[in-house]
């Protein structure tokens, strides 16, 4: 009988962008349903025919495959740069991003079912955001590199 064998998951791009998905959209529902526990009367979730959890959902997952779809685009930046970016690159690019992303949807929120009540929540948000994102995507990265 063949043995069988295992592929690195760095050695599937695909499945590492699903798992990173997943990563970001967990990350970014529980900091924004911390920010609606802590401070209702800033970030609202819901709307009269939208759920609280359904407003997760949908607003998050949003925003985690914003964040997904960008890694290939940061890459190619990196290959016109000839070098890998730093860590303090990747937070500031996705700090610009959350930003973005956050501003955008909360835009649409009869859609999305996410508003804040004003430009500095979402930079606020953007922010705990990206710390929290830089942290799961560093131990990510570490477990993925560990799991030969």
């Amino acid at each position: 009988m063949p043995k069988k064998q295992t592929r690195p998951i760095l050695a599937n791009p695909g499945m590492m962008l699903v798992i990173t998905y997943g990563a970001l959209f967990a990350v970014n529902a529980l900091v924004v349903y911390a920010a609606n526990m802590f401070f209702p009367q800033y970030v609202v979730l819901g709307t009269a025919t939208i759920s609280l959890a359904l407003a997760i959902v949908l607003s998050m997952g949003t925003l985690a495959l914003i964040d997904t779809l960008a890694i290939p685009f940061i890459h190619e930046i990196e290959k016109l740069k000839k070098r890998m970016l730093t860590p303090m690159e990747w937070m500031i690019k996705y700090l610009i991003l959350n930003f973005l992303g956050l501003a955008v949807i909360t835009r649409f929120s009869y859609q999305f079912g996410l508003g804040v009540s004003s430009w500095y929540m979402i930079a606020a948000l953007a922010i705990v955001l990206d710390l929290v994102q830089g942290i799961a995507m560093m131990e990510l990265g570490e477990r993925t590199k560990t799991k030969k």
